[in-house]
């Protein structure tokens, strides 16, 4: 991997941008529609949606303490989406769609029909998107399957440099076999001579992991990505927020108002309920990720067509609401729309660690320039 590539989210390329006359008409539709609907305070909605999130499954085999799945605290029925079902939801939603995020509650490569999903997909011309934990890639035998689908984006997520930080929040899970994963991934991509799936190593910025920040580039880089991803996490409580948020306040997506953490918003309204939709692993569609238990049913695309859906009378009311009022319901309080601490670029927080970033600890170092021998793995002996 060259020295000179682009770490940081901001250097992304736009995700399944067409030229298409018809995609750009739609594209046009929905912004003047969404413009002009804060003019004259009433939602017109002239397009359909451009990006959907779809949730193959909605469970997971880690525990990570501010995830609703993996607290095991989701109040809704959980389940599995079928690739048959799968299928009925891109029939309905329409041929505008241009880029899937094939996850939400749960970790999409427990689904068995993931490839077939994105397979699927693919040959719609629509770019793909996977976040996985990564570490189930070698077990279920998903490698080759994955590259065969002709998956756009991989996202591992991993919070900690070393298995003992990395432990504090990937509860069940073990890092010498995310690493292994990604190495081998990586491996069969590059020997195939394809750039695809572009490989993103996110990480969250927490109490217990902060002093890493210095060393991402480098294991990023030793570990196979392309690219890191830096994503504020989120909390739920005022427990969680002493025990995760990061010291350094730009680290962190909210503010302290009175009692409240609040995100650090700079505009109330929201394109989401514009340009795209959430549809969770049974059909039902919901207006986005952050309506975790579906408290705002707005149909079903597996019942429904979604265009009635889609215009209907719950949508355009929960639209209206949000042009008059702002977002004033409780799942808008961890909405990232809006924020600029969402994501933060690399070379902006590798700016910040020193000397703001508590020191490293001493038996951390590295002692090589290019952290070479950083956080080295131990080698699993073959039993």
């Amino acid at each position: 991997m060259s020295e000179t590539l682009a770490f940081g989210v901001a250097n992304l390329l736009p995700r399944g941008l067409s030229l298409r006359p018809d995609f750009l008409a739609n594209l046009a539709a929905l912004s003047s529609g969404y413009a002009l609907s804060h003019v004259v305070k009433r939602p017109l909605v002239w397009g359909y949606p451009i990006s959907i999130m779809i949730e193959p499954i909605s469970r997971c085999n880690l525990r990570c303490p501010l995830c609703p799945i993996g607290a095991r605290e989701l109040k809704r029925d959980l389940g599995v989406m079928s690739l048959e079902n799968f299928k009925l939801i891109l029939d309905n939603v329409g041929r505008y769609v241009k880029v899937i995020a094939l996850w939400n509650q749960g970790e999409p490569t427990i689904n068995d029909h993931l490839p077939e999903m994105i397979s699927e997909a693919t040959k719609r011309g629509i770019y793909t998107m996977v976040s996985t934990n990564g570490t189930l890639l070698h077990r279920r035998n998903l490698m080759t399957r994955l590259l065969d689908a002709g998956l756009s984006e991989l996202v591992f997520s991993i919070d900690g440099l070393t298995p003992d930080s990395y432990k504090i929040y990937r509860i069940g899970g073990e890092l010498e076999v995310v690493v292994e994963n990604m190495k081998e991934f990586r491996k069969l991509r590059d020997a195939r001579g394809s750039k695809t799936p572009k490989m993103i190593m996110q990480w969250l910025p927490m109490k217990h992991n902060q002093h890493e920040i210095p060393y991402l580039r480098a294991k990023a880089k030793e570990w196979g990505a392309d690219t890191v991803e830096i994503k504020t996490a989120q909390i739920y409580s005022e427990e969680q927020a002493a025990q995760y948020l990061p010291d350094l306040e730009e680290l962190r997506r909210y503010e302290k108002q009175g009692q409240r953490w609040e995100t650090k918003r700079r505009y109330q309204s929201c394109k989401r309920l514009w340009f795209s939709t959430m549809i969770d692993w049974n059909g039902n569609v919901v207006p986005c990720c952050f309506d975790k238990d579906e408290q705002f049913l707005m149909g079903n695309a597996l019942s429904q067509d979604f265009k009635t859906i889609w215009h209907g009378e719950k949508y355009d009311s929960f639209r209206t609401q949000l042009i008059r009022h702002g977002r004033v319901e409780e799942m808008c309080r961890n909405c990232t729309e809006g924020l600029k601490s969402y994501y933060i670029p690399l070379t902006e927080l590798e700016a910040m660690a020193p000397p703001d970033i508590p020191p490293v600890p001493p038996e951390n170092m590295p002692k090589k320039p290019d952290y070479s021998d950083l956080f080295d793995l131990p080698v699993k002996e073959e039993s």
